[in-house]
């Protein structure tokens, strides 16, 4: 129940903070939205969630993303039940909302020792009161794992507040949770214009957050790439492009680009994490290359636009992405890697034939959201291996590839298979054998953390064969599925 917990928190979380790719220096907190966690603080937070208590848990979670979260971001807290038995009043607004000192926050988390009563209504009216004097709509989280037990109609008061016209959204997280506990605490998001949670069911927790990731994104400020000045002496102006180290194996080349007839000014190879570039005022488009294997010619990314004023310094910010990937996935079954935006286009494609060794070296990139996605010539499709992967300015992204499937070699004579996700019913891995009837059925594939079916194909046979639909795949875990065959 924990992992459910920490998908759900973080995925909710993330969907309505991370959501721009690059926060921009100049809004205001007003401009951000706040979010107040309220955290369930009664006696039945004791109760197992696992192999640990569920406030153990909770405290778990908040603690891997409160500190991960940028200063911009402004939190508050509040916690009910954690200080008296049997007091329907045992209510503490632990820190407003719109706060920044994260040290504070999570020391007052771990402070929390359940004991009461769980006065879920007067809770949102006590937080909802503070909102008065708020212009932008805040959040609120709500996570129980329980029904009321102090007001007779939750729902009600919740509606009241809504109709009074105060900015806020209620998003409910229940888990281990009955039938009857459920429909009231689903009652409440309902009532504020937000969703209810259900931790009871992973798979069909992810696809509902998806679903409110999409929807929460179009409230946050949203800048992409974007260019910052500084004022010099000089008549020239200069571009600065930075990024973490650790990337420089990845970015072969800098070529700066003049608008106006297209002829390339400068190509900068092999360029550091810092490195400055004195040109005329004008319009240029700044074109990233990227090294690959076989001594091909790096591949470019859409070119970023900038104005360089006489006396100013423009800069370019990249993040850097990470990869940590498992030993099993180091020889990845593909002839090209790619990254891709949210929006989806491609942004930067690594071919890799015969040779991979640029699939996994750290990659400076503009600030976005981009998945990572493999390709090879037997595949019906790219397989996406990881999605969600948010590249910040100045700042380092690490992407975790240590889950997957291989299929244990059999006498059989299989042509192939397709790997169904049981959630969207939709193929994420189809793979067919190449001339030499062998590669790459039988090597380790990548592969998200899911519940999957399995369908082979067999030399002679029309159709596929199901040979199991119950495959579960867990992060860290490569699963070697035998069919059986």
């Amino acid at each position: 129940m924990s992992y459910r917990l920490h998908l759900l928190l973080h995925a909710l979380i993330l969907s309505i903070i991370f959501s721009s790719p690059a926060l921009t220096p100049q809004a205001s907190a007003a401009n951000f939205p706040e979010v107040m966690i309220i955290l369930d603080g009664s006696g039945s937070m004791w109760g197992s969630a696992g192999s640990q208590t569920k406030i153990k848990a909770a405290k778990e979670v908040l603690h891997q993303l409160i500190p991960s979260l940028p200063t911009e971001v402004k939190l508050g807290l509040t916690v009910y039940g954690h200080r008296q038995k049997g007091s329907c009043d045992d209510i503490e607004i632990m820190m407003p909302a719109g706060s920044d000192d994260r040290s504070l926050l999570l020391g007052k988390v771990d402070g929390i020792s359940p004991k009461g009563k769980t006065p879920i209504a007067d809770s949102i009216k006590m937080v909802v009161d503070e909102l008065k004097t708020k212009e932008n709509e805040t959040t609120i989280i709500l996570v129980s794992d329980g029904e009321e037990t102090c007001n007779p109609d939750p729902c009600g008061v919740v509606k009241k507040l809504k109709a009074t016209g105060i900015k806020f959204i209620l998003h409910v997280v229940g888990f281990d949770v009955d039938r009857m506990q459920k429909e009231e605490l689903a009652c409440l998001a309902e009532a504020a214009g937000g969703q209810y949670f259900d931790a009871a069911d992973s798979a069909a927790l992810l696809a509902a957050l998806q679903i409110v990731q999409k929807e929460v994104v179009k409230k946050v400020e949203y800048e992409k790439a974007k260019t910052t000045t500084k004022k010099k002496k000089s008549g020239l102006g200069k571009l600065k492009v930075t990024y973490p180290t650790g990337g420089e194996k990845s970015l072969a080349q800098i070529r700066i680009v003049r608008k106006k007839d297209g002829k390339t000014m400068k190509t900068a190879t092999e360029p550091k994490a810092e490195s400055i570039h004195p040109l005329l005022s004008g319009e240029y488009e700044i074109f990233f290359g990227y090294a690959n294997s076989n001594n091909q010619k790096p591949s470019e990314i859409a070119p970023l636009p900038v104005i360089i004023n006489g006396g100013e310094t423009t800069e370019i910010n990249l993040g850097t992405l990470i990869f940590n990937v498992a030993d099993a996935f180091n020889k990845l079954p593909a002839s090209s890697v790619t990254l891709r935006r949210d929006d989806g286009q491609v942004v930067l494609e690594t071919p890799g034939k015969n040779n991979g060794y640029y699939f996994f070296t750290n990659k400076p990139l503009p600030p976005g959201t981009y998945s990572f996605e493999y390709f090879y010539k037997t595949m019906e499709a790219p397989v996406v291996a990881a999605t969600g992967i948010i590249i910040k300015a100045k700042a380092e992204t690490v992407l975790t590839l240590d889950s997957g499937i291989k299929i244990k070699k059999h006498e059989q004579n299989m042509t192939g298979f397709d790997l169904i996700d049981n959630v969207s019913g939709k193929p994420t891995l189809q793979v067919k054998r190449r001339w030499d009837n062998d590669y790459p059925i039988w090597y380790a594939f990548a592969v998200p953390p899911g519940s999957y079916s399995l369908n082979v194909y067999l030399k002679g046979m029309d159709e596929p064969l199901p040979v199991a639909d119950d495959i579960v795949i867990k992060n860290g875990e490569l699963l070697e599925f035998d069919s059986g065959l």
